[in-house]
């Protein structure tokens, strides 16, 4: 297992962004149009995408601090704030309102582990760029943004940019982004970061088919063309199911399987949890981008055959040292062309390589293998553990 470094068991992982309350309501099956069906369970639940990644990184073990404008309004207050000390995340930076926090309304359907969310459509303050000057930045080694607000976002990644300018390489702060709406608006800022996390369902409203496709169509959109060696980021594009796409910053692509669960309990918050795990893999592990891709996908699997986020603190594994998965338009090395058709089926689409299983009491691991760890499954949780989780978050109600 590798170590974290000394720099980022120090430094904070700063997620700026929002946070809201969620009521959840969990039922059977989802109901159809006008039925009236008593929900199994309801309860108030801290989320947002910023939020949620906060979540999934201290479960995972990295220090981290949510930088969000936060509401001192009534019980809604108290509820976030307790939430937020409960699970260890910093929000002492956090700019106060007295408005209302922004809500949701959340039906979970247990049948299949989807959830079904509205969103209110109510304005809530964000963080300003003005705000974020008074930050120390050099507390901080990674900076994690939300795409949106594109006038203040862009002025705070700036100054990360100013902040690292004239720095070695190893005393920068990382910046990354991800991206879930509106593309046109937030298109500038691209190019100021230096890992860019693009949604599923943007994509497909594009028209963009595949992962792979939308790693492509982002490399073109960039402004400055990669043949002038300008800072370019790195693209990650998780596709469900089908694992995830990533493109490195020389423009290389590379294949990630996805990890499947032997049963979907929960979905909720399976794209934060995928991004945290990315950022704790780069960040606290020191992992190549290939083998952080694969951990995010381990982790939103585990994620999805739990209830919560809880259970992520069991995931103990860390991310494994993969030999890339080259895409049919990549660079194919000369090790590729030195491997059994039979081993390049199992490093395409179970990305790593064939090993002998021993025959049982035979060898103590002593022997001469590969060294490769075997993969690990995320276990369904029973049914009686499914139904104790459900009442933990259920005791959560106000």
């Amino acid at each position: 297992m590798s170590h974290p470094s000394a720099l980022s068991l120090q430094q904070c992982v700063l997620c700026v962004g929002c946070t809201e309350i969620a009521y959840v309501s969990s039922v059977a099956q989802f109901p159809a149009r006008g039925a009236r069906l008593r929900c199994q369970s309801a309860f108030m639940q801290r989320t947002g995408r910023t939020s949620n990644v906060c979540t999934a990184l201290r479960l995972l073990g990295a220090r981290v601090e949510l930088f969000g404008v936060l509401s001192r309004s009534g019980a809604s207050f108290r509820f976030l704030v307790d939430d937020l000390r409960r699970r260890d995340i910093d929000f002492s930076h956090c700019p106060w309102t007295d408005e209302s926090p922004s809500c949701s309304s959340i039906i979970r359907e247990r049948e299949t582990g989807t959830s079904t969310v509205l969103r209110c459509g109510k304005l809530f303050p964000y963080v300003t760029a003005k705000q974020f000057a008074q930050l120390d930045l050099f507390l901080y080694g990674w900076v994690h943004f939300e795409a949106r607000h594109a006038r203040e976002t862009v002025l705070m990644m700036r100054r990360v940019l100013d902040h690292n300018n004239g720095r070695a390489e190893q005393d920068r702060i990382v910046v990354s982004l991800l991206v879930y709406d509106s593309l046109e608006d937030h298109l500038d800022l691209l190019s100021l970061c230096d890992f860019v996390v693009f949604g599923r369902l943007l994509a497909l409203q594009l028209g963009w088919s595949s992962a792979h496709n939308a790693c492509e169509q982002l490399n073109s959109a960039l402004r400055t063309p990669r043949s002038i060696h300008t800072r370019r980021p790195c693209i990650i594009c998780p596709w469900g199911s089908q694992g995830a796409v990533c493109m490195d910053a020389r423009g290389k692509l590379y294949e990630l399987p996805a990890y499947r669960p032997r049963k979907i309990v929960d979905r909720l918050g399976d794209g934060e949890c995928f991004t945290a795990g990315f950022i704790y893999a780069t960040f606290v592990r020191r992992r190549h981008l290939p083998d952080a891709v694969d951990f995010a996908n381990l982790v939103a699997s585990h994620k999805i055959a739990s209830v919560g986020f809880d259970d992520i603190a069991q995931l103990r594994v860390s991310p494994r040292k993969l030999l890339p998965v080259p895409l049919p338009d990549s660079e194919v090395s000369s090790e590729d062309e030195q491997l059994s058709h039979e081993q390049r089926l199992c490093r395409k689409y179970l990305n790593r390589p064939i090993q002998l299983q021993e025959s049982p009491g035979i060898g103590t691991g002593t022997g001469t293998g590969t060294g490769t760890e075997p993969e690990p499954a995320s276990k369904p949780m029973s049914e009686q553990a499914v139904e104790a989780a459900w009442e933990r978050l259920s005791r959560t109600a106000y």
